[in-house]
């Protein structure tokens, strides 16, 4: 089943904390963010496997707040599988840094 264009939750888990966000994946371009951080990159599905790279960046400063990857601009991977029902759970890392590693659902919210 193809991964159907939308807009998706994802909610992530690092050693540092959780976090949530909002993605919206379309015609293999990704765009999304919060409240202090924005995603921007290209995703690519085969059959029920799942991968994207995004850029993620601090587009405003929250005082206090500490992104919950550790870092406010770092290169993402991710690689996951999608179920049946447009939801899918994913790996993250960096190769920029090895302190980057977390795990994300993607569930989607809208199409």
């Amino acid at each position: 089943m193809p991964l159907p264009n939308g807009l998706y939750k994802f909610a992530f888990e690092t050693p540092t904390g959780t976090d949530y966000g909002v993605a919206y994946l379309a015609d293999g371009r990704l765009r999304g963010g919060d409240s202090g951080m924005a995603y921007v990159g290209t995703y690519k599905t085969e059959g029920q496997l799942f991968s994207a790279e995004m850029s993620v960046t601090q587009h405003r400063h929250v005082p206090g707040a500490v992104s919950a990857l550790g870092l406010n601009d770092v290169l993402v991977q991710l690689h996951g599988v999608l179920d049946d029902n447009s939801v899918m759970s994913v790996r993250g890392s960096s190769p920029e840094t090895s302190a980057v590693r977390f795990t994300a659902r993607l569930s989607q919210i809208a199409d």
